[in-house]
């Protein structure tokens, strides 16, 4: 455990340094936890990239997606609450998967990337 304790800050400036170095604002602690959690549980299928996965060979943000049908975060959380990861819905928790879905919406440039996704505001994050 004090390996992660310690390891966080770790990650946390490296992640400020690297978004310095791009000129991208730096990712938001939920937005980057969300990115941590599709690597474990989701790129399996959907690819590392959202687009080219083992089980899900359509992209799934971005330009021309399938995540436009949702209108609105709150859609598309809740279909990764019902629905995700497919093997074993309850795997996670709902806060999980409100990190993963405001990963997503990041990488489709629907938030921006240091922001925060909450039940209070996703109903008012148009999906487009």
């Amino acid at each position: 455990m004090r390996v992660m304790i310690l390891a966080a800050p770790a990650l946390a400036a490296l992640a400020l340094i690297a978004s310095a170095a791009t000129g991208q604002p730096a990712l938001s602690p939920q937005v980057a936890e969300g990115q941590r959690l599709y690597a474990e549980n989701c790129a399996v299928c959907h690819g590392d990239d959202g687009r080219r996965g083992a089980g899900f060979q359509t992209p799934i943000w971005g330009e021309r997606t399938q995540i436009t049908k949702f209108n609105n975060a709150l859609g598309l959380f809740e279909y990764n609450q019902m629905m995700m990861p497919f093997d074993d819905p309850t795997r996670m928790t709902d806060e999980q998967k409100l990190a993963i879905t405001a990963y997503m919406l990041a990488n489709h440039v629907a938030i921006a990337r240091d922001a925060t996704l909450d039940a209070g505001n996703a109903a008012t994050v148009r999906i487009q």
